[in-house]
């Protein structure tokens, strides 16, 4: 948090040839408090790990919200953490609410793409009505548990089996909306649950979540085989790194619809990381598009190796996906400064901010773009206000 408030706004500090993006700005802060125990329980999230409620979150911006109509202030939310869990078509909760608040005047949304294009943690795949798909995950040793996400459009119906690593089958079923089945291998003692729901406020999808209670080590196969498939797009999402208590991939994994949640909000300005030396995209930066085809991250700014402050008076290097957020909530305050505060363009919001940014974004000639892993681009508010004077 010091971190991230440093790079976005901190002060300039002359000794130390630091600055933040946005010096001269206000600084409003909430402090999430953790989970709640049956939470971290049920998600086998382990001791000493940071994790929040999607609902406090919220509770969060709703409260900065109204502290900058109250102060009669513009806004710009930068929020740098996410997870791996939904859809990604920006459609829960958090994302339906980062789109509220962006199209609002004088608001701005800025949300890391998070750091898991490299963690093998998703599996896209296209099935065949009639036919069968198997999707594989090792799970490492003294693992205590994990959720497996799949997601599928309606109304595609699909049969489940699950094979454990000394062949055991979960027998196969017709998974039917609100059913939950468990089953415990007899030989691993592993104990799976399989539930299944229509989600999405916006374009229904189907969840089938599979969780798997100390699960054996070794490979175990998830068969997917359809008995009606439209789409037949099946995409598979594994938890954020830091939410496993050991290794857990997928033996065929994608870097692709990567990004974190809310970071595939529609209205959000999602930024990926890059190395600002030598224009080489961080490697980790999580990557679109969305699962419905929308374009996401929106662009990229630096993200490694850029300094910021720590506790006591010192600065570090560090890198990821939410100091490139902090880098472009910064960006957008100041150009809050000149368009609302200056009286140029007193209409700003999250959208007009994110057309303004694009057009004025770095683009390689060599690059086709929009690109799941550049966006539109990379950060670049001098030649934004250039586009605006028409050159």
């Amino acid at each position: 948090g010091t971190f991230l408030a440093g790079v976005a706004c901190g002060s300039a500090d002359a000794g130390a040839g630091f600055s933040g993006a946005a010096p001269l700005a206000h600084l409003a802060v909430v402090k999430c408090k953790q989970a709640k125990q049956y939470l971290r329980d049920y998600y086998f999230i382990p001791d000493g790990v940071e994790c929040y409620q999607e609902n406090d979150v919220m509770m969060g911006l709703t409260w900065l919200n109204d502290l900058a109509y109250e102060l009669r202030l513009p806004l710009v939310l930068c929020i740098g953490m996410g997870g791996s869990l939904g859809n990604h078509a920006g459609e829960e909760p958090l994302s339906v609410q980062c789109d509220e608040l962006g199209r609002r005047r004088q608001r701005a949304v800025v949300v890391a793409a998070g750091n898991e294009a490299n963690q093998r943690h998703h599996e896209q795949r296209s099935v065949i009505q009639g036919e069968a798909e198997t999707i594989e995950v090792s799970v490492g040793e003294r693992v205590n548990g994990f959720q497996m996400e799949v997601w599928t459009m309606v109304p595609e119906v699909y049969q489940v089996s699950v094979i454990s690593p000394t062949g055991e089958r979960f027998p196969k079923t017709v998974v039917r909306p609100g059913s939950r089945q468990e089953y415990t291998f007899l030989f691993e003692q592993t104990r799976l649950t399989v539930e299944y729901t229509i989600v999405g406020t916006r374009n229904s999808m189907q969840l089938i979540c599979l969780r798997f209670e100390k699960p054996f080590a070794g490979i175990w196969s998830v068969e997917m085989q359809a008995d009606l498939a439209l789409s037949g797009n099946v995409f598979c999402w594994l938890p954020l790194s830091a939410f496993l208590s050991g290794e857990v991939f997928f033996l065929r994994s994608s870097p692709d619809t990567t990004i974190t949640m809310p970071g595939m909000s529609r209205v959000a300005i999602t930024a990926g990381a890059y190395q600002a030396v030598g224009g080489s995209i961080y490697p980790d930066s999580g990557r679109g598009f969305s699962s419905l085809g929308a374009v996401k991250p929106d662009l990229i700014a630096p993200g490694v190796n850029v300094s910021g402050p720590t506790l006591r008076d010192r600065y570090e290097l560090r890198s990821g996906t939410s100091i490139s957020a902090a880098l472009t909530a910064g960006a957008c305050a100041q150009m809050f400064q000149w368009g609302i505060v200056e009286n140029n363009m007193l209409y700003l919001n999250t959208t007009e901010l994110k057309s303004l940014l694009i057009r004025g974004a770095g683009r390689d000639e060599d690059r086709t773009y929009p690109s799941p892993v550049y966006g539109y681009g990379t950060l670049n508010v001098y030649d934004a206000l250039l586009r605006l004077r028409g050159i």
